[in-house]
């Protein structure tokens, strides 16, 4: 009989099925001219409280005496949005920058301060869970991302994909690690960003 627990596999299904439903691609409405100049939206939405998985193992975010305290997912997620405020961590910027530095690297589009064309984006759904069933502490980042290219009320184009937490090409963390060191925050945020900007320009290609 296998030692492990439902509870653990219904966790990680948990956070595979929110990506299941905000994660849907978008249809692309048109092949749009990739010549033309186009301007990155720097107003780019995001979630109040990110999605975080495993809230028993968030003892080294809590505030003032809550040390050991087990806080459920959504308590979770604010007391995670509340310690990236503290280190002036925006997900937002984070996002931006990884859509900007994947179009100059790869040549996607043409990048202009000002266009009627522009590129917005919109995080549904970030946080970090399970790295895999049965983890334990080790946690990745996850991110659900929708761009579209928008020329007045007009969508040319849009996409909208997302990398889990099981996803392997982000590397591995404990709460512990990213509490002491908010720059490892920032740096696997900035590791999912640039790996999923990449994946949803290159539809674009196609």
């Amino acid at each position: 009989m296998c030692g492990c627990s439902f509870k653990s596999l219904n966790l990680v299904a948990a956070a595979f099925l929110v990506f299941c439903c905000a994660g849907i691609s978008g249809a692309q409405t048109g092949k749009p001219d990739l010549s033309k100049p186009i301007a990155i939206d720097p107003d780019i939405p995001q979630p109040e409280i990110p999605f975080i998985q495993g809230a028993n193992n968030l003892k080294a975010f809590m505030i003032g005496g809550g040390i050991g305290v087990a806080i459920e997912q959504t308590e979770a997620g604010k007391v995670f949005r509340e310690y990236m405020n503290r280190n002036n961590i925006d997900i937002s910027k984070i996002v931006l920058e990884s859509f900007k530095r994947v179009i100059i690297e790869d040549k996607t589009l043409t990048l202009a301060d000002n266009s009627e064309t522009k590129l917005k984006l919109v995080i549904n759904t970030y946080g970090f869970g399970h790295s895999r069933i049965f983890a334990g502490n080790d946690r990745r980042p996850l991110l659900n991302v929708t761009a579209s290219l928008v020329n007045g009320t007009n969508v040319i184009w849009s996409k909208r994909d997302f990398l889990t937490n099981l996803s392997n090409l982000t590397d591995v963390y404990t709460f512990d690690q990213l509490a002491e060191n908010p720059q490892l925050t920032v740096k696997s945020l900035e590791q999912i960003s640039t790996v999923l900007a990449r994946q949803i320009l290159a539809d674009l290609k196609q």
